[in-house]
């Protein structure tokens, strides 16, 4: 015999039902914002000779400035015993990459076998791959994707273990890997390709309607994309360039916005504008079409001739940056913090230290325990 359940012991369960629901449906929100509430904004920045170094109090100081090795010198005098020609060698920086499950990754190497390296802290580092080179690595989400001697990688343990990426596309003209949140793009230096990957690293299409011209550096806001970048065609002045796509990448138009100049930096988004800087001046945008500029000031160095690494913090609105101008490194090299992206206060030697060339800076939360080192 079947028994009928009563509408009332349905109603009194389906509230049973509904309310450990909101319950756990609450408590997992809570537990993940409390999880992040425990953790800080910490800067990062690597490139050459394995060197990393981060700033926890946002910009003020840079501190845990490790490298392979401290007394080498990236193109000095040929006849000082520790010089090293730093652009092609086992520990030339090619990539960086956080990942939204807690991993930092850096590759090395161009011009000679390298490493993949990662980290839980940004302080200490684990080689998981070793005797290659290429053009560098992006995460999407968890997974870690190189470009390793001609080839596609992609790893989702860690960097532990390595899945080949096969396809039909054309791979030369030294292109590099980079990410916007979870969508990928392969940008050639030398045969102007440009490439999407949507999935993780797993397919990739080609656009051929953009020129990597415009995607030096590519970020998200405002429900568009916007890149920025220098096209330099044979015997014709330079040209600092912008685009944006409205429906993900997939679609580019561009724009020759500053004739004869090129950017001194890599786009950032403040959490309102779009932001670049370019021959003395700001750059903001809020649509990446339309561009407003304004005189900055760069502390010591001549603000015309100024090029740096950036980043911007969108929740404090502090931007930090560090010079990457040729020639000035070691003791020459200088650190910068802002408010407005616009006057720049040079940071003093006790703030920031000098040292190896530094190639990307990018904005992570990280547990106060893990850089207390």
């Amino acid at each position: 015999m079947v028994k009928e359940t009563s509408p009332h012991y349905l109603s009194g369960a389906w509230r049973v039902l509904a309310a450990v629901f909101i319950i756990v449906r609450l408590s997992f929100p809570t537990t993940a914002r409390a999880a992040d509430e425990d953790k800080v904004d910490v800067f990062l920045a690597a490139r050459k000779l394995g060197r990393t170094v981060m700033s926890v109090d946002d910009g003020i100081s840079w501190i845990h400035d490790k490298s392979d090795d401290d007394s080498a010198r990236c193109w000095c005098e040929k006849d000082d015993p520790h010089y090293v020609e730093c652009d092609h060698d086992p520990r030339s920086f090619t990539g960086l990459a956080a990942s939204t499950d807690g991993w930092f990754y850096a590759q090395y190497g161009w011009g000679a076998p390298g490493t993949v390296r990662r980290s839980r802290n940004f302080i200490d580092w684990e080689v998981v791959r070793r005797e290659g080179s290429g053009g560098g690595l992006a995460a999407a989400g968890h997974v870690v994707v190189s470009l390793w001697n001609g080839r596609r990688w992609r790893s989702v343990d860690h960097g532990t273990t390595w899945d080949e990426v096969k396809d039909s596309l054309d791979w030369g003209g030294h292109p590099f890997v980079k990410n916007v949140g979870e969508t990928l793009f392969a940008v050639g230096r030398e045969d102007g390709q440009f490439k999407i990957s949507q999935d993780a690293g797993e397919s990739w299409k080609l656009l051929p309607d953009v020129n990597a011209g415009w995607s030096d550096s590519i970020v998200a806001g405002n429900g568009i994309l916007v890149s920025t970048g220098t096209r330099r065609l044979k015997d014709q002045p330079p040209i600092a360039c912008t685009a944006r796509s409205s429906d993900g990448g997939m679609t580019w138009a561009g724009q020759e916005l500053l004739p004869g100049k090129i950017w001194a930096a890599n786009i950032v988004f403040n959490g309102k504008e779009f932001v670049n800087w370019s021959d003395g001046q700001q750059y903001r945008s809020l649509d990446g079409v339309h561009w407003t500029a304004t005189p900055m000031t760069t502390g010591s160095f001549n603000r015309q001739h100024w090029s740096a690494n950036v980043c911007v913090n969108p929740r404090t609105g502090t931007y930090v940056a560090i010079l990457n101008v040729w020639g000035n490194f070691y003791q020459k090299q200088k650190a910068y913090r802002s408010q407005d992206g616009v006057k720049w206060m040079e940071l003093d030697a006790e703030h920031f230290k000098g040292g190896h060339p530094l190639g990307r800076i990018i904005l992570d939360r990280i547990s106060p325990e893990a850089v207390s080192k």
